[in-house]
């Protein structure tokens, strides 16, 4: 009987172990933008795709030029799941507008979900910058209808802010089958949070903007299939740099704590895009995993 009972125990837990693992033949990741708020970097500002059964699912992060590399990807809009913002800086989140007009050409007829930082003394809700950006008596109010939903609009753009708790985790559902996990995370006085989306037993993190005096990231990261680290200043960074991002000291820190399978360097700048080849080498001291240095465009397989 003992015997018997310990066979079933090791077939559930073999059954749940292979259910957890991740499906990596039906998850992908790729860079829509892998440049910073420069104007002469040559590339786009932040923007992702998570990919999830050939359709692209999650968005994460509309930052200029964004848009256009998701027409290239070949994504249709009406797939999407849902629109995850790290910060409010425009660099982040200026191709948002673009997104939605440019939807009008889809065929989408669902609500899109929309998460972001909830407020601070310097930044508005995510809710906020949507009613700024294309309320009833923002920028573009021509697009009104698509934010504050009347009978001739196809869908509805419903925002949700994130709260600013440090240390807390927030869960979301993007469908069934994604989930999207939120935590507070530090960017000088900027309101921002890094994501982890779960889907098919695969986790992808997106630190966005960050610096880790929350010292938040590694666990919210830990065993991650692949840590997307934001790389906007050198090992030497002071002043406002080193009090708005991680240094790549910082980010090998937080990749070998955390367990992460794959590393993916990414929101570079002028500072940082020269001096890669020193970057990888300061990190692969700590970190012994693969690291990838993102371009646009550039997919990246689990």
């Amino acid at each position: 009987m003992f015997k018997r009972v310990s066979v079933l125990i090791l077939i559930l837990f073999c059954t749940q172990s292979f259910a957890n693992q991740c499906k990596t033949d039906q998850v992908k990741l790729q860079v829509l933008g892998s440049g910073g708020p420069e104007l002469d970097d040559g590339r786009n500002s932040s923007g992702y795709l998570i990919w999830y059964k050939n359709k692209a699912q999650v968005l994460i992060d509309t930052g200029a030029g964004s848009s256009v590399e998701y027409g290239r990807s070949g994504a249709k809009f009406e797939d999407l799941q849902g629109i995850l913002l790290t910060h409010l800086h425009v660099d982040h989140s200026a191709d948002l507008a673009a997104f939605i007009k440019g939807s009008y050409f889809t065929s989408r007829s669902t609500n899109l979900p929309l998460y972001g930082p909830a407020a601070n003394d310097l930044m508005p809700s995510t809710s906020d910058y949507l009613q700024r950006l294309m309320g009833d008596k923002g920028a573009f109010a021509y697009l009104k209808d698509y934010v504050n939903k009347r009978h001739n609009s196809d869908y509805k753009v419903v925002a949700t802010d994130v709260p600013l708790v440090i240390g807390e985790t927030f869960d979301y559902s993007l469908g069934s089958n994604i989930k999207a996990k939120a935590t507070f995370v530090h960017h000088g006085p900027v309101a921002a949070v890094a994501w982890r989306v779960e889907v098919a037993g695969c986790s992808i993190v997106f630190s966005g903007d960050m610096n880790n005096q929350f010292d938040v990231l590694s666990a919210f990261a830990n065993e991650a299939d692949i840590l997307v680290a934001n790389n906007a200043v050198p090992d030497n960074a002071s002043g406002a740099a080193i009090n708005l991002h991680m240094t790549p000291s910082t980010i090998a820190k937080i990749a070998k704590k955390a367990q992460v399978k794959q590393l993916v360097l990414s929101h570079f700048m002028k500072r940082t895009l020269a001096i890669q080849k020193e970057t990888k080498s300061i990190i692969s001291q700590k970190y012994r995993g693969p690291i990838y240095l993102a371009t646009d465009g550039m997919v990246v397989s689990l």
